[in-house]
């Protein structure tokens, strides 16, 4: 098929028979394969290139013609729009339609096609106007001709002042006919083996085209064929999740009972090493509040002014006088050990540090022991600024349940279950 161009001819003045041809029309490949015939492979790159037009996975300077037409055509049938760039090079490149002031019924469109269709056409176009009956139409293909003598055989070597040379008339010398005949044989085949070059370079460039574009349709086939894998592994995995979730939901109280059960063995377990700390602990602190005693015996004993902190009292007041003074070892409640938790260990010291003196002596003046309002035997003493211990007399004379460990802000609620449960 040829490629080149040359320089149209000038047309001849009349109504135009032309429109612009609606390219979107027409099937994929027809639209392609006009677009590869009708353009150089630099034309196709550039029009790509200011579309926009790129192919997922692959760098768009690597298609090929092929591809890069086959990219215009999906383009334009989506937007016809975009075929005013082809129509662009198209006017650039030939200017306008061949025969636009003739009118072409079906069967003279249908010859056209089938005249050009071929490598003859322009032989088939030549040998049909020179065999027009008008002179005038056959002069017209006088300017082509020199233009294609100017092509194949350069221009005319003459010497100065001589006449062209011509042919060989019949009765010439034979072997000046010969080297004549010879020179005319030689460079058609010189043609012909530039033809067959052209050819077989185009066809070997087609192939590795087609070579690479095959390449590249299996490497889109195999990729496609991972990502329908991955799409249907991640469908799996949320069935099963979604089937997990079911699970999950339909077993919470379950899971809540066993992470109950698992809460209350670890709280054991700290309870029991808390205990093991506090017996090693006593004899320390025995001997330190007997030297306290001791030196709080040698001064007057301050009196603390009443407590005006509101933790759910209305009036308060301390501890009473007759409450035993010689209480024994304190009684740690389950619902002390629960309490524990979210304090950090100093202020668990000092919860443990206040109910051991508690049981030493209730009127210490660190412990500011204050009755808890409509809870009859609860009292509080304060662990620190915002922390403050609730415990009772215990069932036994000579006992006190240490109960809770509370912010001082949550004396209310308290107060409110403890009556509840009561």
């Amino acid at each position: 098929m040829a490629r080149a161009r040359k320089p149209a001819a000038g047309r001849v003045p009349g109504a135009t028979q032309i429109v612009e041809p609606p390219f979107h029309d027409l099937t994929r490949d027809q639209l392609s394969v006009f677009l590869y015939v009708a353009l150089l492979p630099d034309e196709t790159r550039d029009i790509v290139r200011d579309l926009g037009l790129s192919v997922p996975g692959f760098r768009t300077e690597a298609l090929g013609d092929i591809e890069r037409c086959d990219l215009m055509a999906d383009e334009i049938r989506a937007n016809p729009g975009a075929a005013r760039e082809v129509m662009r090079v198209l006017a650039k490149a030939f200017e306008q339609p061949p025969l636009p002031s003739q009118p072409l019924t079906p069967e003279g469109a249908a010859d056209l096609l089938q005249v050009c269709s071929g490598d003859s056409a322009l032989a088939l176009s030549l040998w049909r106007v020179l065999s027009d009956r008008e002179r005038a139409v056959r002069d017209a293909a006088r300017p082509v001709l020199d233009w294609l003598a100017q092509e194949y055989y350069g221009p005319r070597q003459e010497a100065e002042g001589s006449a062209p040379e011509s042919p060989p008339r019949e009765g010439a010398d034979p072997a000046k006919r010969l080297r004549e005949l010879e020179r005319v044989v030689e460079r058609a085949n010189t043609r012909a083996e530039e033809a067959r070059l052209k050819a077989e370079a185009q066809r070997e460039k087609l192939q590795v085209q087609l070579k690479e574009a095959r390449a590249r349709e299996a490497q889109a086939l195999e990729e496609a064929a991972r990502a329908r894998d991955a799409a249907e592994g991640a469908r799996r995995d949320l069935a099963r999740a979604d089937a997990a979730l079911a699970a999950a939901q339909s077993t919470d109280a379950a899971q809540d009972a066993q992470r109950a059960r698992a809460l209350a063995r670890d709280l054991e377990g700290k309870a029991a090493a808390l205990e093991g700390r506090l017996e090693r602990a006593r004899a320390r602190e025995s001997e330190l509040e007997a030297r306290l005693e001791a030196a709080e015996r040698a001064r007057p004993e301050p009196r603390p002014p009443p407590a005006a902190d509101s933790g759910g009292e209305g009036g308060v007041e301390a501890e009473p006088e007759e409450a035993m003074a010689t209480w024994l070892m304190p009684v740690y409640t389950r619902e002390f050990y629960d309490s524990l938790e979210g304090w950090d260990r100093r202020i668990q010291r000092a919860a443990f540090k206040q109910a051991h003196l508690l049981a030493q002596d209730h009127r210490h003046p660190s412990l500011r022991a204050l009755p808890l309002e409509g809870l009859p035997g609860y009292y509080r003493v304060r662990v620190a600024t915002d922390v403050r211990l609730i415990y009772r007399r215990g069932e036994r004379q000579n006992g006190v349940e240490i109960l809770s460990l509370i912010d001082r802000e949550d004396l209310d609620r308290y107060i409110k279950q403890a009556k509840t449960r009561g």
